[in-house]
């Protein structure tokens, strides 16, 4: 995935067809890796009655909040005014700075979730856990949305276009 073009509220990529399968598979991946969430309060869960169901509350409101991320997420990417196949090859995704933000926040649950599913490991020590076939998935989605959240965030962030890649009209 690069940045072809840069414009006022407007981030334009070119995707190879494997970087839009991979995109869309990592996508549809969301449901494998809910993210849990941190409690309210460690210390006031057995002195105060509300925190229980104020905890399910914000669990049940988080859940619907990603899934409804992860639909509009779904939506863009499959919309063909904003993600089209380019006769040459490939795909040009088309996306507005909120829009940049959502797939960001999308592809950032779906790797923190397969790193909780990994049992949230330290990879910067030496005990990193072995590739298994049981983990294998949780494996590919953290390194695939690590891909794809450094180029969003390099362009959010101001990286210029790349120079040898024409737009594309």
């Amino acid at each position: 995935m690069k940045l072809i073009h840069r414009g006022v509220d407007q981030l334009v990529f070119r995707l190879s067809k494997r970087e839009h399968e991979a995109l869309t598979t990592t996508l549809r991946l969301a449901a494998l890796f809910p993210r849990g969430n941190e409690p309210l309060s460690r210390e006031s869960a057995g002195l105060n009655k509300q925190v229980p169901s104020a905890q399910a509350d914000l669990d049940e409101a988080m859940a619907d909040h990603r899934l409804e991320q992860t639909a509009g997420v779904t939506a863009l990417i499959t919309d063909p005014r904003r993600c089209t196949k380019l006769e040459a090859g490939g795909w040009r995704l088309t996306l507005n700075d909120a829009d940049s933000n959502r797939l960001l926040q999308v592809l950032n649950e779906i790797r923190v979730g397969a790193w909780e599913k990994l049992g949230r490991p330290d990879f910067e020590s030496e005990k990193r856990p072995a590739v298994t076939e049981d983990n294998f998935l949780c494996f590919w989605a953290f390194q695939l949305t690590d891909l794809f959240e450094g180029v969003l965030l390099a362009a959010l962030e101001g990286e210029e276009p790349d120079p040898d890649l024409p737009e594309v009209d």
